[in-house]
């Protein structure tokens, strides 16, 4: 639909969206809804852009300067913020979900956004569209910084989707020793061979991979998937003192096979992790930048505003990596 584009008020910017990421909660927000989200809505939270105007009041930021947006608007003053915990702030409000989003020419960046740094300049060298995951691969820095992964770790991740990759990537910049992937899809399962895993295993040969763990002690494991199959399978594969990531939120039926002794038994730590702080955002931007982390081999598909119904089925039937709107 048509839209006038936004006026800033005092305190406000005003993006131009160049690229904005398309992901599994996107499409979960189209089909099913979601706990924060506010309808009606324009979607889309991987923002990356050009500031096409400010609001009175608003000093460091220019005109024509690019930015990636972190898309959780906290309030900045609870304990959570100040402790740098921003996107656990009780009051946090978060772009594509109570304002609007990147799936548009051009998203107003409300005052308190602006005036708590949700805006990252992006340096020269990275496109919009590299800039564009970064608040993927912050939520993977979020997970990982809680798991406290580093050298040493074995590390398995269930999925090869864009957030088990990034998780991949962002597990050898780390240090971790051995990355070990479990994906049912084959075609998937083929293209990560080319990427950060060690291992590939399928996730249907149960006795596979019973038998190849036996071999390693696996001490950390991230499911990127919102199966409850694989939070339970990662229980029972976890060594002894292991660290499970729980990062992905689970859809559909509940009840499954875990058994939720094991974590006393074998004296697991279990670590959530839910979006990402402003912190993590620049983190995040940082290793993109300086080429820490690459993600130009995940960008498969590039498209117009107009096909964004196309990248959601797309996003559905998991036929590409990473799907990225260009304007």
């Amino acid at each position: 639909m048509e839209m006038e584009t936004p006026k800033c008020a005092e305190g406000e910017v005003l993006i131009k969206v160049e690229a904005c990421g398309i992901c599994r909660t996107d499409m979960k927000c189209f089909s099913y809804g979601q706990r924060d989200l506010k309808l009606p809505r324009i979607l889309g939270h991987e923002i990356a852009g050009t500031v096409a105007d400010t609001g009175p009041g608003v000093t460091g930021i220019s005109i024509g300067e690019r930015v990636q947006i972190a898309p959780g608007l906290p309030c900045g003053k609870c304990d959570f913020c100040k402790r740098g915990w921003d996107h656990l702030c009780s009051s946090v409000q978060i772009m594509g979900f109570h304002y609007h989003g990147g799936f548009a020419e051009y998203v107003l960046v409300p005052a308190h956004g602006v005036k708590n740094g949700v805006l990252n300049p992006i340096p020269e060298g990275l496109s919009c569209t590299e800039a564009a995951l970064t608040e993927p691969l912050a939520c993977c820095v979020n997970m990982q910084e809680s798991l406290d992964t580093g050298p040493g770790d074995v590390m398995l991740i269930f999925g090869a989707g864009p957030l088990g990759i990034l998780n991949a990537k962002l597990a050898r910049l780390r240090g971790v020793k051995q990355i070990i992937l479990i994906e049912p899809n084959e075609d998937r399962r083929r293209k990560a061979k080319d990427r950060e895993f060690d291992y590939c295993l399928n996730a249907y040969h149960t006795e596979e991979i019973r038998l190849f763990t036996q071999e390693k002690e696996i001490n950390v494991i991230i499911p990127c998937c919102p199966g409850m199959e694989p939070f339970g399978q990662a229980i029972n594969l976890l060594g002894k003192r292991g660290r499970l990531g729980f990062f992905s939120g689970l859809m559909g039926d509940h009840q499954g096979q875990a058994d939720i002794n094991l974590i006393h038994y074998k004296e697991l730590s279990v670590c959530g992790a839910y979006g990402c702080s402003s912190g993590h955002n620049r983190t995040a931007l940082s290793y993109l930048a300086e080429g820490k982390v690459k993600v130009k081999d995940m960008i498969t598909r590039r498209i117009g505003l107009d096909e964004v119904m196309s990248g959601l089925e797309m996003v559905r039937k998991m036929s590409e990596t990473s799907i990225v709107i260009e304007y």
